[in-house]
């Protein structure tokens, strides 16, 4: 297990380090992918370049299935899951704001397109709509 740890050990790392290692290991994986679609035909969604946008949301997945559970498994190893802790909080920042830029794209693509200001309404459950649009802009309201 410990073995394990150790080969997992970038994502404990301070943010630069970790985040750096993600983007090589990404890249690798990338370069596979390439490899795969020009060779066999195929492309695994890990490896697809086309997804290169969606490094935050792998680490998360990354960190909650596998790196958080297994440095979990022994005390010792808390100043480890602190780390964790901090990048992961790092890699939800910039999924939410590349989550915000892609609505913010989407919005002033629709209005680019004709499209008006309460057909980009998104309602709730409640009905209340959470995002809207104007000329170039994107609003969040925040619902109590």
């Amino acid at each position: 297990m410990l073995m394990t740890a150790c080969d997992l050990g970038a994502v404990t790392r301070p943010w630069e380090i970790s985040k750096q290692v993600a983007e090589l290991v990404t890249s690798e994986f990338f370069e596979q992918g390439d490899r795969e679609r020009s060779e066999l035909k195929l492309t695994p969604a890990i490896f697809d370049r086309n997804r290169k946008d969606e490094l935050p949301v792998l680490q998360l997945e990354w960190i909650d299935g596998i790196c958080k559970p297994l440095y979990e498994l022994n005390r010792k190893l808390q100043p480890m899951v602190d780390g964790i802790d901090a990048n992961r909080k790092k890699w939800e920042e910039l999924c939410l704001s590349y989550q915000q830029t892609r609505r913010a794209s989407e919005c002033i693509s629709s209005l680019e397109a004709g499209e008006t200001e309460s057909s980009q309404r998104r309602p709730t459950e409640s009905g209340v709509p959470k995002l809207f649009c104007l000329p170039n802009l994107l609003y969040s309201e925040i619902l109590s």
